[in-house]
């Protein structure tokens, strides 16, 4: 009788457990395959694409900005401003020239490397614009901000006021002594 069971159980197991491990089996495969990689660049490559691009048309805006500040100061004469901005166009055009090679290597990158030389143009571009800046600074036409032209200036009363007295009341001072060189 126990063998008629035992032997009832396999068949059984036999019957019903083929199903069920060739499904746990396919459903495991099916599990550890990757999943597939969407069509065309992703979301994240193209934001970084517009921006690189919107990153060039700045960095030409400040070489032509350079440009005009100085042919100004060589049409003013001013050989200070125009020595000032001269250095400061030279080092403008090599970090031009970087920031040129960093967005065609962020071009030529894959997805792997993108994201690294896009950081490189955007360091590259922040060079330009500080340099910018400083050549502005030398011709003397520093560019206002909104927020530079609405500043104010609060401050104290102004406590030393000759017209007004001593606003520490009166006081003696005692004169300084001289010492002797005989005593």
């Amino acid at each position: 009788m126990v063998d008629d069971k035992v032997r009832n159980m396999m068949k059984w197991l036999k019957k019903g457990a083929a199903p069920v491990v060739l499904t746990l089996m396919v459903g495991s495969q099916l599990y550890a395959q990757p999943a597939p990689e969407p069509k065309g660049p992703k979301k994240g490559a193209d934001v970084m694409l517009r921006e690189s691009q919107e990153l060039d048309a700045q960095v030409r805006v400040h070489n032509q900005r350079v440009q005009h500040l100085q042919a100004t100061a060589r049409k003013e004469k001013d050989v200070i401003k125009l020595s000032c901005v001269n250095d400061k166009y030279v080092r403008l055009k090599a970090e031009s020239n970087m920031f040129d090679a960093a967005r065609r290597d962020f071009n030529a990158a894959g997805e792997a490397e993108q994201s690294t030389a896009y950081g490189r143009v955007v360091d590259a571009a922040a060079r330009v614009a500080k340099i910018r800046e400083e050549a502005e600074a030398c011709a003397g036409e520093p560019e206002l901000t909104a927020s530079e032209s609405l500043n104010e200036v609060n401050h104290p009363e102004i406590l030393d006021d000759p017209t007004q007295g001593s606003p520490f009341g009166t006081f003696e001072v005692e004169p300084p002594s001289y010492a002797s060189p005989y005593k």
